[in-house]
């Protein structure tokens, strides 16, 4: 299908589909290797520290606890530098293929490519110019790329927005049309990992999608044919005036930096603009309602309720009071994927399995409503306290379904590109959707919205999986006509998104 015919998000993910013995040959021209930060003739920088105050939260307390609970604390530039270390700082670094360095980040990204960018627009900060600022984490500095101007009538209190965009070329130099999947569940990631830090640091904040997408890209001088806005955190010290508050963009009066030009020659792909185009669009239809969201058939042979395992007789759980380090766990995290076929204990499977719910919003708000459209799923085997099969946790998130009962994981290793190592993995984590239901709803927008969200409990079971001690990697390529079929998807419905989990050798 080309990219004249496309109308619809649903018809794009179907058009960039896999098919096995029809994936065309793709050279990775590593002398055209994308460049991993912008440069600008930037008017100030401003140094970060990698210095981390290592707060003592909770990870299980942050995962469960309200967003913006309790009162936000003072605000100070050292906490501004905590939130970018911990959302997107550098953990450790390596070499690519084409010998040249690279750096791991605090967030995982399909084929290593790091596709978001991540900018700070500042409306009032003790410490900081108001103004737009690039967020160069792997050389550790903010450079300021245009100069504002502070509210004529200001409460003196914390005021700034931080902002994701992706770099389509960054993605498509290796996943090509494909590439728009991994940019959006790479924000999504990126999205959580902010939200968590920013919550740990008790600050009030929201996430915002539903901006306007011209809007930001002047302010933030995005060519939009190359790079594009997804998400804003929107943080402040009033609950309600962060919401929405990238409408209110810093007066932007002063110097403006320019952007230097790159070495590396982007390649365009029209399929993966006009998918964006398509995305730009901000659509409701409350109409729509939530029928027919099922992706799939039949009934489930039995319910197990997460939350309630004391009449489980197979197996007594405790819940481990063990405290889970939250910054810790984030610089620890990185993809592992040596899975063993290991039993996996009951505890820790159930820990790793409630925190996965744990990121459920209310239909009152927009990523709750998104959410509703999410299918969540879990194919498992050789789990202490679970018979091996196919489930889906109920729409609350509260039990478990079981929907067959089987060994899921061979097959799916061969849907996933013939991964071998995904058919030892003890839990692989499933994101489905049914798109006809959820484009009803959204437009094709609610593609945006449903695969951020899906990167953004997938980082949860990262951090999840991390602190107990068990391994993690995720998959979005995938035989995706096969993977319907594995599980039984209705046609309007796919899997997209693989996050295999378990033991490991150590």
């Amino acid at each position: 299908m080309t990219d004249e015919k496309i109308s619809t998000a649903q018809e794009y993910h179907w058009a960039t589909k896999h098919l096995r013995n029809r994936i065309k040959p793709h050279y990775l021209d590593f002398s055209n290797y994308p460049d991993p930060v912008k440069a600008y003739d930037y008017i100030k920088k401003i140094d970060l520290t990698k210095e981390l105050a290592n707060p003592d939260v909770d990870l299980n307390s942050i995962f469960t606890q309200p967003d913006q609970a309790g009162f936000s604390k003072p605000f100070r530039l050292n906490t501004l530098n905590e939130i970018l270390l911990l959302s997107y700082g550098v953990t450790r670094t390596g070499f690519s293929a084409n010998g040249a360095e690279f750096f791991f980040r605090t967030v995982p990204s399909a084929g290593g490519l790091y596709p978001c960018h991540l900018y700070l627009a500042v409306r009032y900060m003790d410490g900081l110019e108001t103004g737009v600022y690039y967020c160069n984490l792997i050389q550790g500095f903010l450079g300021m790329i245009h100069r504002g101007e502070p509210p004529a009538q200001r409460k003196n209190e914390i005021s700034f927005s931080l902002i994701v965009t992706g770099e389509f070329f960054n993605s498509s130099w290796k996943y090509r049309e494909r590439a728009f999947r991994y940019i959006l569940l790479d924000s999504g990631h990126l999205i959580e990992n902010i939200s968590l830090a920013v919550n740990a640091l008790d600050q009030f904040f929201s996430i915002d999608y539903d901006f306007d997408d011209e809007k930001v890209s002047r302010f933030l001088s995005l060519d939009q044919t190359k790079e594009v806005p997804l998400a804003c955190v929107n943080v402040g010290q009033d609950e309600n005036a962060v919401k929405n508050l990238i409408q209110i963009g810093p007066d932007l009066t002063g110097l403006k930096a320019e952007e230097k030009k790159r070495l590396t020659i982007p390649i365009s792909y029209p399929l993966l603009q006009k998918i964006y185009d398509l995305s730009k669009v901000i659509s409701y239809n409350d109409d729509a309602g939530l029928q027919n969201m099922q992706v799939v058939a039949g009934q489930p042979q039995k319910s197990i309720n997460l939350f309630d395992l004391t009449n489980d007789s197979k197996t007594d759980f405790k819940d481990p009071s063990v405290k889970i380090n939250y910054a810790n766990t984030v610089f620890r995290r990185c993809s592992k994927r040596n899975f063993i076929p290991q039993e996996l204990d009951r505890n820790r499977a159930f820990s790793l399995i409630r925190l996965t719910a744990t990121l459920f919003g209310t239909k009152s708000d927009l990523s709750g409503k998104v959410d509703h459209h999410l299918a969540l799923g879990i194919s498992c085997q050789n789990v202490s306290g679970l018979d091996d099969g196919f489930y889906l946790f109920s729409p609350d998130r509260l039990s478990l379904l079981l929907m067959s009962l089987g060994h899921f994981q061979d097959h799916l290793s061969k849907v996933c590109l013939d991964q071998r190592w995904i058919k030892n993995a003890a839990l692989n984590f499933l994101f489905m959707a049914n798109f006809e239901c959820l484009e009803k709803e959204f437009g094709p927008r609610g593609y945006r919205y449903l695969l951020m969200q899906s990167g953004r409990i997938a980082q949860r079971i990262y951090l999840a999986a991390t602190g107990l001690d068990l391994g993690c990697c995720g998959v979005g390529a995938l035989y995706d006509e096969e993977a319907q079929n594995l599980f039984g998807l209705n046609k309007e419905s796919a899997l997209f998104y693989v996050v295999s989990a378990g033991p490991i050798k150590k």
